[in-house]
């Protein structure tokens, strides 16, 4: 069989001409049906739908049902010159507009004059308009006639999106909801074509391109036109899979494995031969990501467990997260492919605690200079005495300061006992205040021998402490930093809050969109968080009241307000409460 124009376009000439010819909507033909049987037909409809699900082919049945002069039983005869006219396009009373292009008020202004002519050749014109979603200040013009409109106009309104209509209009139109199609049915379909063009496939080849459409019947007619005219072999899954550029499963099922089981170099490889091979990143991410979703469905207990299930629900879970949080139509260095890399890099949640414990900076001697550049320190820490670096156990006839053992002080935390100076020299560079607040604390510290020190403070091992995250969020938001697609995300918020492991992160009111991008990269930055840490975090995001204030004046903190402006961009803020 040679090929000919008509494989070029399977998804027109298979186009439903009559409502029994629509698939997957009967709750939508039917009542359409009924309506033009029983003549109570409305003036305005709207179908809602994914893409490619039959929107704007039901427009065109139920147009032909409106004029076709010899009905049966609410079906058009698709014979006569109405119907005829309508399904070759050279109807001029139905009219198909794209509202993609056609938004402006100018053009619903352009569209009145015919909406109120009657019609030529028809006995009603209907006005066919698609991606409805696109018309904004447009809907101005067209209110006052969809509410009140000529007995001869009908209009259908088509859309992906009906979220961004008003109100007003939706309250004056019948809105019918299209369903994407299963893969069965989406299958079915194809067979018929296949059938009726003499041409042979493989029922694997079949359900391939059925769920490559993602429900959507034309994508599928789309997918087997090119497929048919590539090949006059019978169609098999490896053909389907390398027209189309699409990855085997071994593959597939490898890369994954890699992710679960924490072998990046493993990932790499296959990712270097995939472009070796010009295979899309974009399509293989997707794969990954569906075979996923069915490994975890799989491991709650539905559907046949493989091998790829026994890794256990959490890990698969842990692994679609970073998978689904990837953009890949990022355009900066790198692109997906680094992306995927980082993926593979990243540990799986479940096996934070198996990672090799990271060196707390609280733990490190550092000196007090350094320890001034690396803590974000409250500006009340700042301009009060010094404190002095010898702990002690408190003075039970003070009382303590409020929070006081759950305030880690970083100078007493990561200095030595043996790195203190001698008694001379730091009376002479203490001022009078301070030696005197260090004596009176040294007369009243009881005898090591009768009590053991107090354990220095720091993270506990249920999680870090509020005072511990805001000291170290110049490390935390330099190391997320260094990932591009989150850098945005964590110079937004600030740390408000901590509930054992549970890091809260607020973000701004006015930037709530931040918080829901955050959420879907939140593994990015609980690893950050964990790394600068050295514990394992969770992280939540809400939207916080985050308010600018300026930070302390004091010499002491000079070098605090150069490492902020340089991480911030002179943006220096506090946190304030969350509502």
């Amino acid at each position: 069989m040679s090929s000919t124009p008509a494989h070029q376009a399977i998804y027109r000439r298979w186009r439903a001409q009559t409502f029994g010819q629509i698939v997957g909507q009967q709750p939508v033909v039917e009542t359409l049906r009924n309506g033009v049987r029983s003549g109570r037909t409305s003036h305005a409809y709207l179908f809602v739908g994914p893409r490619g699900t039959g929107k704007t082919s039901m427009a065109r049945i139920l147009a032909k049902a409106l004029n076709c002069s010899d009905l049966h039983d609410g079906e058009p005869c698709d014979e006569c010159p109405s119907c005829v006219a309508i399904r070759e396009g050279r109807a001029l009373d139905v009219m198909e507009m794209d509202a993609a292009s056609n938004n402006r008020v100018d053009d619903m202004r352009d569209l009145l004059p015919r909406i109120y002519t009657t019609p030529s050749d028809l006995r009603r014109k209907v006005f066919i308009v698609d991606e409805v979603q696109r018309i904004k200040e447009g809907w101005d013009v067209l209110l006052k006639t969809l509410e009140e409109p000529p007995d001869h106009a009908v209009f259908v309104f088509c859309t992906t999106d009906s979220s961004s209509i008003r109100p007003a209009v939706l309250s004056r139109v019948q809105r019918f909801d299209f369903r994407r199609l299963t893969v069965a049915e989406i299958a079915g379909k194809l067979r018929t074509i296949l059938d009726a063009d003499g041409r042979t496939a493989e029922p694997d080849a079949i359900d391939l391109i059925a769920r490559l459409a993602a429900g959507g019947m034309r994508d599928a007619e789309s997918m087997l036109d090119q497929l048919l005219g590539a090949d006059l072999a019978a169609l098999t899954a490896d053909r389907v899979r390398e027209v189309l550029g699409l990855v085997d499963g071994e593959t597939v099922e490898a890369f994954l494995r890699a992710l679960v089981s924490g072998q990046p170099m493993a990932g790499i490889e296959l990712l270097d031969d995939l472009e070796e091979r010009g295979r899309d990143l974009r399509a293989f991410t997707e794969q990954a990501i569906e075979r996923l979703r069915i490994a975890l469905v799989a491991s709650l207990g539905r559907g046949t467990p493989d091998g790829l299930a026994a890794a256990g629900t959490m890990q698969l879970a842990s692994a679609a997260r970073r998978l689904a949080s990837l953009d890949p139509t990022h355009p900066g260095p790198g692109g997906l492919r680094l992306q995927l890399e980082l993926v593979l890099l990243a540990p799986a949640e479940g096996a934070v605690s198996a990672l090799p414990a990271f060196p707390a900076a609280l733990d490190r001697p550092v000196s007090p200079s350094a320890s001034a550049i690396k803590s974000a320190v409250p500006p009340e820490a700042v301009s009060a005495p010094p404190i002095p670096r010898v702990s002690s156990a408190p003075d039970p006839g003070r009382p303590a300061p409020p929070n006081q053992s759950a305030l880690p002080n970083p100078e007493r935390s990561s200095l030595p006992a043996q790195s203190a100076p001698p008694a001379e020299s730091a009376a002479s560079s203490t001022p009078e205040p301070a030696r005197s607040a260090a004596r009176s604390t040294a007369a009243a510290r009881p005898n090591p021998k009768a009590s053991p020190p107090a354990p220095p403070p720091g993270p506990t091992r249920t999680g870090p402490t509020l005072q511990l995250l805001l000291e170290r969020w110049a490390e935390i938001v330099e190391v997320i930093s260094k990932s591009p697609p989150t850098k945005p995300l964590i110079l937004a918020c600030r740390p408000v809050g901590v509930d054992g492991a549970v890091v809260t992160l607020g973000f701004p009111e006015a930037q709530s969109f931040f918080k829901d991008v955050a959420e879907r990269r939140r593994t990015i930055l609980e690893d950050g968080v964990s790394r600068v840490l050295g514990i394992p975090v969770s992280v939540r995001c809400v939207a916080a009241n985050v308010e600018v204030s300026p930070l302390p004046e004091d010499p002491d903190s000079a070098r605090l307000l150069t490492e902020f402006r340089r991480i911030y961009g002179e943006d220096a803020v506090d946190v304030g409460d969350v509502d």
